[in-house]
Formats: structure tokens, C-alpha cells, sequence
């Protein structure tokens, strides 16, 4: 009996054994309510109807490995072309490359089941792209309560785009989440008979801050941030850091940081240490030096690091006195007279046998350089000549000369009180070349030292030309316009410092930015590394560049700039208006043609005076 008895259990513990392996086989035989199966069905239909390519699904220890397989199965009725799925607790930053759109499924048991966290790092960067479903199995406990403190959670960590999803009731809930609320819940309105799209999920309009404070890091700059009166802002930094609060409907907490390491950016460490949200000073975009502590925007504004060289010295006033024509205009003037003298010395010799005009002839030959000369200059002539074909040539001629001798005498004063600067140094062999000692600050050093190298040779003589000063030391040294120095500056601002009244001298500029630049970076702002913040304001700077508030900003550039009269020029290589005009010879194509019609005119009278001539005499000796 005893031995029956312990057959029977044996038997009955194999067979609960079996019932055990085939269960965990087959998803169907266990035990799972019909809730379930219908949350991963629509969750199914939300990620084929979305078209997503990559999906990561990922689950707890906890939780076993079948729910996740009628994910599977439901995904690849559609067009997912790739699923990962994770059953360890990494990082996010592993789970994908930074910058690329993510969606990640995590599913959860219960709400007794804890939320590790651990699987998503809050120092990753481009979080604004990362989506996450969390997928509750069993709702039967679930609370408001519950889903906003694990809303919090994820505030915690800055991820923003997250929606919870669970089925009760015969229906689908989702709720997604505001920080910037009292009531963190934001309820997702579906349609019946209809799976939410993704712009229902994750809606891509700016969030309402409704008066939250936005802490922002704004130093003193004279161009592109200057702080007025009750708190206004000027320049384009200013002015953008006013649109983006406003667009936000966030309160602006500006920080000022007035003490700081000369060898490190401003601004950089109150980013790093998350003490402020967003540094609204534009910057280098330099990557290397972020250390995956900041987190830079789109690149909207040039950054160059430039040198400002004095402007070069004038030419001699003595060349001014043949600058009123162009060399070619010179060359054409030239081309007529040799042209028209050669025509006169050809029409002497081809008429010196007749008898009546012969000795006219001869006295205009001989002189003829010196009358077609003082004709062009608009002198009396000595003597008019009878003949009909050198009197239509003279005709010509001294209206040409008319034209030629009023557009020189016209240009000819202006010229001579203008003296023309000989060219700027522009490319880094001038720079090399040039005797300037260049001031340099020094948390510029660091981009000088990676961009300059040592074996180029110009590159290396440029380095030795430099001289780390203070802030102080610059901006004293610029502002008593001390010529004997070049200066390294940012280009947003060099390329109006360079054009301020301050910096001229009876209305010509003292300081000339070269062309080519030591430094080319793209201007950025940054905020800290994984910040929630910046997909909206990358949006917002985007939106402020195709509306064109940047460019006006830019114009109406820093009231200090303004009253200083400074005038802004969009091309660097644009001459000044009030530089006299050097006469060109696409100025002169009519008065030339005029010339060359009357000189065919007249070629063709003496031709016909020729024939008629040779008729005559061959008449008379028949």
C-alpha cells in the first residue's frame, strides 16, 4: 500500500512536470487573462500602423519571455525590419547610437513590479529622439498615483517622450505625461475602431512651461547680448533668448556669470553642473571639447576665430593723377592716337603729288602726334586743314577728344584727394609674412593649438606671432585702435568691430578682417547633456532662421553699436559709396565706336578722292 501510494506521487509530480514544460511551450495554456493578449494585439497595430523599422523590446527578469514573443508576432505582420530585444539592464546610450530615432517597448508584469531604471541613463545624449511604450500586463491595481510618480521617475531622468499603455474595462488606455503641470497626466483621446498614430503619442507641438522658470546662462556681449534697462535684452543672443521663454510660456532665470576661468568657455561649467537649462551665448561647435557634459544645438551662425589686422597704408598721391581711367581705357586712348596718326601720315604720303593741297598736307604730317594730341586734351588746333576727308576725320576726332578730355577733367579732382589703400592682408602666408604681434586670449588657446600645426610652415610662424593676453588687456589695446597689434576675435563680432565709428578715421576703417579665417567652427548654443530641452529649441532656432528674425536682429544689432553709428555690411569686400568711380572701358564703348566711325568715314573720302584724283589725271594725259 505504502509502495502504491508512493508510485502514485511520483507519477502525479511527473506528470505536473509535463504540464509545467508544455504551459511555458505554448503561451496559450497558461493561465494569462484575456486582457493581456488584447493589449498586444493594439499595441501591435499602433507599431505596424506607425511603420516603425526598428523596434527595441524590452522586459524585466521578472517577467518571462512569451509576452514578448506576441509582440513578435504581431510586429512582423508588418514592415519591422529589424527588433532587438534586451533582457539586460544597460544603459540607453548602449542601446543605441546617439542622434538616431529610437522606439523601445518595456513591458512590466504589474505595478508591483519595480521600475529599474538602470536600463536608461539620463547622460545620453539626443533624448528628444528617444520613444518609449511602457506596457503594463496587469492593470487590475493600477492608480493615478502610480502612474505619476512613475511619470516622475522618468522626469527624473529627462525623458519626456514616454506614454504608459495598459487594457481594462474592454478598452485601451494611454496616458502620457506634462512636467511643467500640477496634474502630471495627460490622457491620449482614441477613436473607436482606430489605433492612435504616433503624432497622438508623441506630439511634436511646443510644450506649455505655463510660467515654470527656464534658467538660462546670458554673459555681457557687446554685440549680441546687451542688457538695457528693467531687463531688457538687446543683440541676437538676447533677443532670441526672449523668443524662445516667450514661445515656451516659460519665466527667464538669466544667470550672469561674471567670474570665470580665462582658460575655460563661460557659461560651459553652469551647463556641465546643470545649473542652468540652456547657455544662450553662441559658441564654438567644437565636439572634443564637450566631454559628454554639454549638448550643443543646430549650428545657425558662423564662429570663425578671425584676425583683425590693421588696414594697409595708402599708395603715393603722385599715381592718383592717372587713376582717373582704367589701364585699358589708357591703352585705348593710346591705340587711337598711334591709329589716327598712322591714317594722317598715310593720307600725306598717298596725296603729297597734288598740286593744291599739297603743302597743307605736308604741314599736318609733320605735326600730326602733336594736333591729335592737343585736340583730345581740348586745345585749339593750329591749323584746320581744307581737305574734305582729314575735316571729317577732325571732326570725329575732336568730339572724341571732347569726351575723353571732360570725363578725365571730371575725375580727375576726386581722384587726387582720394588715396587708395594698397591690399589688406588676407590669407595666412600675408599673415605669416606680416611684422604684427597677434593678441590672443586665452581660452582661444586650445582651438589654436588643434587647428595650427607646428610642421606647416606658415601655420608654426603664425603661432610664434601670437600673445596670450587678458580680456582686459585685448579690448584696451583694440579700443585706443593700436595699429602696431593684429587681434584674434570671434567673427560674429569682429565683422562688426571692424566697421563701428570708434574704429575710423575721418570715415575710413583703421582695422581690416581677413578673409580666410584660423579657426572655421559653426556657432551653436548648448545646453547639458541628455537635456529634455532641446529638440524644442532646436525647433525654435530653426523657426526664428526661416522667419528671418535673426537677420533683423542682426541689423538692428546692440543699441551701444547704434548710437556709435556703426554701419553694417554684409559684404566684407564691398567698396565704400563714397569712393570716386575709376572709369572703365565698358564705360567708354560708345565714344570708342564714335571714333572708329568717323576714322572709316574718312578712310573712305580719301579713297574716293583718290580715285577721283587718278581719274583726272589719266583723262588730262589722254
Amino acid at each position: 500500500m505504502a509502495a502504491t501510494l508512493h508510485s502514485l506521487i511520483v507519477l502525479l509530480l511527473f506528470m505536473g512536470r509535463i504540464l509545467q514544460l508544455n504551459a511555458s511551450a505554448n503561451p496559450l495554456l497558461l493561465p494569462w487573462d484575456e486582457e493581456d493578449s488584447n493589449l498586444m494585439v493594439e499595441v501591435g497595430k499602433i507599431l505596424c500602423r506607425a511603420r516603425i523599422k526598428v523596434l527595441f523590446v524590452y522586459f524585466e527578469n521578472q517577467t518571462t519571455h512569451d509576452h514578448s514573443g506576441e509582440i513578435l508576432r504581431e510586429v512582423t505582420k508588418c514592415d519591422t525590419s529589424y527588433i532587438s530585444i534586451r533582457k539586460k539592464s544597460v544603459p540607453l546610450e548602449a542601446v543605441k547610437d546617439d542622434g538616431i530615432l529610437m522606439y523601445m517597448v518595456m513591458i512590466i508584469k504589474d505595478i508591483s513590479q519595480p521600475l529599474k531604471l538602470s536600463l536608461i541613463n539620463k547622460k545620453s545624449a539626443a533624448k528628444h529622439l528617444s520613444h518609449v511604450l511602457l506596457l503594463v500586463r496587469n492593470a487590475e491595481n493600477l492608480s493615478s498615483g502610480w502612474m505619476r510618480a512613475s511619470f516622475r521617475q522618468f522626469w527624473s531622468i529627462w525623458l519626456l517622450n514616454i506614454v504608459i499603455i495598459f487594457y481594462r474595462n474592454d478598452r485601451l488606455h494611454i496616458y502620457r505625461y506634462n512636467p511643467f503641470t500640477d496634474d502630471f497626466l495627460l490622457p491620449v483621446d482614441l477613436t473607436q475602431n482606430q489605433s492612435p498614430t504616433l503624432q497622438q503619442l508623441f506630439p511634436k507641438n511646443l510644450p506649455n512651461m505655463h510660467r515654470k522658470p527656464l534658467r538660462m546662462c546670458l554673459y555681457m556681449d557687446d554685440v549680441r547680448a546687451i542688457y538695457g534697462r528693467r531687463g531688457k535684452l538687446m543683440g541676437s543672443d538676447g533677443l532670441l533668448a526672449s523668443y524662445i521663454a516667450k514661445r515656451l510660456n516659460a519665466t527667464r532665470m538669466i544667470t550672469r556669470p561674471l567670474f570665470y576661468n580665462q582658460s575655460t568657455d563661460i557659461c560651459s561649467k553652469e551647463i556641465a553642473n546643470e545649473f542652468d537649462d540652456v547657455a544662450m551665448n553662441i559658441r564654438f561647435l567644437a565636439p572634443e571639447t564637450f566631454k559628454k557634459s554639454i549638448e550643443p544645438t543646430i549650428a545657425h551662425n558662423r564662429d570663425d576665430l578671425c584676425v583683425i589686422v590693421p588696414k594697409a597704408k595708402a599708395e603715393l598721391l603722385f599715381w592718383n593723377i592717372f587713376r582717373s581711367f582704367g589701364g585699358w581705357v589708357w591703352l585705348a586712348i593710346g591705340s587711337s592716337v598711334l591709329l589716327s596718326y598712322l591714317f594722317c601720315q598715310l593720307l600725306f604720303f598717298s596725296t603729297s603729288s597734288l598740286p593744291r593741297h599739297g603743302r597743307s598736307k605736308r604741314r599736318f604730317g609733320q605735326g600730326g602726334a602733336l594736333e591729335l594730341f592737343s585736340s583730345t586734351l581740348a586745345q585749339p588746333l593750329a591749323h584746320v586743314p581744307r581737305n574734305s576727308c582729314v575735316c571729317m576725320f577732325l571732326v570725329f576726332w575732336l568730339w572724341f577728344g571732347m569726351l575723353i578730355s571732360t570725363a578725365f577733367r571730371g575725375n580727375l579732382t576726386s581722384i587726387m584727394v582720394y588715396r587708395k589703400s594698397l591690399p589688406d592682408i588676407n590669407d595666412l602666408s600675408e599673415l605669416a609674412a606680416s611684422p604684427y604681434k597677434i593678441l590672443i586670449r586665452s581660452r582661444h588657446m586650445k582651438h589654436i593649438r588643434q587647428f595650427l600645426s607646428h610642421g606647416h610652415e606658415n601655420e608654426a610662424r603664425i603661432r610664434e606671432l601670437m600673445q596670450e593676453v587678458t580680456d582686459t588687456e585685448l579690448v584696451n589695446y583694440f579700443n585706443h585702435n593700436d595699429q602696431s597689434y593684429a587681434y584674434l576675435e570671434k567673427y560674429h563680432i569682429a565683422s562688426f568691430q571692424v566697421n563701428a565709428r570708434q574704429h575710423m578715421h575721418l570715415g575710413r576703417p583703421l582695422f581690416h578682417l581677413m578673409d580666410s579665417c584660423l579657426v572655421p567652427f559653426p556657432g551653436v548654443y548648448t545646453v547639458p547633456y541628455g537635456s529634455p530641452y532641446l529638440g524644442f529649441i532646436n525647433r525654435l532656432i530653426r523657426g526664428a532662421h526661416e522667419f528671418g528674425f535673426e537677420r533683423y536682429w542682426d541689423r538692428i544689432m546692440s543699441t551701444a553699436f547704434i548710437k556709435s553709428g556703426t554701419k553694417v555690411q554684409n559684404n566684407r569686400r564691398h567698396n565704400d559709396s563714397d569712393d570716386p568711380v575709376v572709369l572703365k572701358l565698358e564705360h567708354f564703348h560708345a565714344v570708342f565706336f564714335l571714333w572708329a566711325v568717323g576714322l572709316a568715314l574718312a578712310v573712305l573720302i580719301h579713297l574716293w578722292e583718290l580715285l577721283q584724283h587718278n581719274w583726272a589725271k589719266a583723262k588730262r594725259n589722254r
